[in-house]
């Protein structure tokens, strides 16, 4: 498991309290095919707002019953409870993974689920921040 992996203490993100918090609700559907965040598909998708310099929690919660392997440009992420720093988590089906960020590269970044038909058919929106 990843939360077998810990990361070197040179780039472990330090302890701080979180300032935003993001829930992303991975669903979607068959017939039509489409894969969802909160309900809604890529470009109508919320966007993700952060401003510069704030801790970051994700929730990457999975209602399906497929794979997803969330990804968030322009930054690295530690999972809640430990682990590797990464880019990219696997949410299996029905669980949830819970990440914290820091926002210390503003932009208009991609967040989307890896697998690329599901990007493809809407699984995607945008943390977006300036500096």
């Amino acid at each position: 498991m990843s939360t077998d992996l810990t990361a070197a203490d040179a780039v472990r993100l330090k302890p701080k309290d979180v300032d935003r918090r993001h829930d992303l609700l991975l669903s979607g559907s068959m017939a039509p095919y489409r894969r969802t965040t909160n309900g809604k598909t890529f470009p109508d998708t919320d966007t993700l707002q952060v401003e510069e310099g704030q801790r970051v929690h994700l929730r990457f919660q999975n209602m399906s019953m497929m794979f997803h392997l969330m990804h968030v440009h322009g930054h690295t992420f530690g999972l809640v409870g430990g682990g590797a720093r990464k880019d990219t988590v696997i949410v299996r089906p029905m669980q949830t993974v819970e990440v914290d960020l820091d926002a210390n590269n503003p932009g208009q970044w991609a967040t989307h689920c890896h697998n690329v038909y599901h990007a493809e058919t809407g699984m995607m929106t945008t943390l977006s921040y300036r500096s």
